[in-house]
């Protein structure tokens, strides 16, 4: 690259901001003459030459007063409540700080169709950025404040550090920014990663590969085409490292609403746009009018098979704020609940999806829904939730990983009440289980319940009380449908008999206790007749055959616990 270079800025107040950057002077003039078109106060083309010892030297161009009333939006810093602790170039790369400081840029990033990843590994962009009015100083106060306040610190010792880490990075994007790097023509990212490595820079291979890819980035001004190259350059997807970086990259895309609604359309309200996210994040997004589909069929594969783990924690991370916002789900009271939607996503028989995050999340919009404050906000709308699931399995998966999240602290016998009133009535699991479900699937779902229970962190003896129900409502259900009797059919031949219910008793659908005990009783009762063995073979003449099937169901029997 060349180390001349041609910055259009434009006047605010007392300060001139850069607007764009050019490698030729005449399509700087071409665009300042444009803007003159437009609502600006001055415009100015600079000449900004780098010198061999780094320094910067500048020459005004061209310089033209406007109409004023300049059009261009006045960027703020967006509020945030918590931020990473960053202290070097490294910290500040880390997905956790590049989500914070979408959020803290959001309107900065969306005016310039850019991503944090465009402006940190690109020179140029991050130029601009830290020339933008008092917009970077404002943000090193704000996230320096709660720094200090998270680590008792000194706020200023906060800021410095974290100039420190900014300059840092300006530093390694200003020193290759001169590198002819590898470009990504009918090229994958992972052909242009090994190039970058034959080169032997001496910086980083996947900093200088990110340093190519957001170069081609930054040229593209629409999210969609950002998703849409990052995607046709994915490559071979059993590269980890490269697949990391795009990962990345598409992370800091879809922090972005507006990306976001231009991938998957306009939504009819809040509600209908969270759900949206949340079938995004699981990789079966079906996005509404105006979506990008064929973006989303690259995608939804990806998100599906856990191969984007990075933008799909940011998706849950932005769904949990979204949950959290005072945004009415719907638009009119009248309007469908789409929190139903919402739960039929999130509460799974393994739980909540994203764990505590989004447990807590779920909580605090179930506690909005009842206009409720102060200490029992929580436990409040984990009852508000808890009224919403059914069946009653649904009540049970979300009440243990309330009890998980620790999100009810303080109400824990008002929790362990709802867990009792989730499993009061299991005749014939009609009201715990999937009416629907096939039996086998039935006692399944019961069992499984009774396995997240018993992993759970609820008292023991509260365990106790309520996996006795569950086995309890198990046990009656055997009975009631007749399950064992099912089985234990007297048209088949003994030895198939006996081998079904021992493989019955050891399918994983039985839980120790009442119900595992009624199908090893059968079984016992079996192995107890006069002559079983004989009666187990005595339909096979050949001798090596009856030997081998008297072992083989006798390590059955051992293998399934007899």
């Amino acid at each position: 690259m060349s180390d001349t270079t041609f910055e259009v800025r434009v006047q605010r107040g007392d300060r001139w901001i850069i607007h764009s950057t050019f490698d030729v002077e005449k399509e700087a003039v071409t665009e300042a003459e444009k803007l003159l078109k437009t609502k600006v106060s001055a415009v100015r083309v600079v000449r900004d030459w780098e010198r061999g010892d780094g320094k910067h030297i500048e020459k005004v161009l061209l310089e033209k007063e406007g109409a004023g009333d300049e059009e261009e939006k006045d960027v703020r810093v967006t509020s945030i409540d918590e931020a990473p602790l960053c202290e070097t170039d490294n910290d500040l790369l880390q997905k956790e700080s590049r989500a914070t400081i979408n959020r803290l840029l959001r309107k900065y990033f969306e005016q310039e169709i850019l991503t944090p990843c465009e402006v940190m590994y690109n020179y140029q962009n991050l130029r601009k950025l830290m020339f933008h009015d008092t917009l970077m100083p404002t943000a090193v106060d704000k996230v320096a404040g709660l720094h200090a306040k998270a680590t008792d610190g000194d706020h200023i010792e906060a800021m410095n550090n974290l100039h420190g880490a900014i300059e840092q990075l300006a530093a390694r994007a200003r020193e290759v920014e001169k590198v002819d790097l590898p470009e990504f023509e009918d090229a994958t990212i992972s052909e242009v990663r090994d190039e970058i490595r034959r080169l032997n820079l001496a910086e980083d291979t996947d900093f200088l590969t990110m340093v190519a890819l957001t170069r081609v980035m930054s040229s593209t001004r629409n999210w969609v085409g950002k998703l849409d190259l990052a995607l046709k350059v994915k490559g071979d997807e059993k590269d980890e490292a490269a697949r990391k970086l795009l990962d990345d990259v598409i992370a800091d895309i879809l922090g972005s609403p507006v990306a976001l609604k231009e991938l998957l359309g306009s939504s009819r309200s809040f509600g209908e746009a969270v759900t949206l996210h949340i079938d995004l994040a699981l990789g079966r997004a079906k996005g509404n009018r105006g979506a990008a589909n064929d973006i989303l069929e690259l995608m939804n594969p990806l998100f599906g098979s856990g191969l984007l783990a990075t933008s799909q924690e940011a998706m849950f991370d932005y769904i949990v704020r979204e949950l959290k916002s005072p945004n009415n789900l719907t638009r009119h009271e009248s309007d469908p609940d789409p929190l139903t939607d919402i739960l039929d996503r999130l509460v799974t028989e393994n739980g909540v999806i994203y764990g505590t995050p989004m447990t807590a999340a779920l909580a605090e919009r179930g506690a909005r829904l009842r206009n409720v404050g102060g200490p029992r906000a929580m436990i409040e709308g984990v009852e508000e939730i808890c009224g919403r699931l059914i069946p009653n399995w649904r009540k049970l998966t979300w009440l243990i990983a309330v009890a998980n999240s620790g999100v009810a602290e303080g109400f824990e016998d008002e929790l362990y009440g709802m867990m009792t009133d989730a499993v009061k009535d299991m005749r014939a699991l009609r009201a715990f289980c999937d009416a629907d479900a096939k039996p086998r699937d039935k006692m399944a779902n019961v069992k499984h319940m009774n396995d997240i229970l018993e992993a759970s962190v609820v008292p023991d003896d509260k365990k106790k009380e309520i996996g006795g129900k569950l086995d309890d409502g198990l046990a009656d259900y055997l009975v009631r449908e007749k399950v064992i009797e099912r089985i234990d059919n007297p048209s088949l031949h003994l030895r198939k008999r006996a081998y079904m219910l021992v493989q019955f008793c050891s399918s994983g659908v039985l839980i120790e206790g009442k119900s595992a005990n009624m199908a090893r009783k059968r079984v016992v009762g079996y192995l107890k007749q006069p002559n079983f063995t004989d009666k187990l073979v005595d339909d096979i003449t050949d001798m090596p055959a009856k030997e081998g099937t008297i072992r083989d169901f006798y390590a059955l029997l051992q293998r399934s616990g007899f």
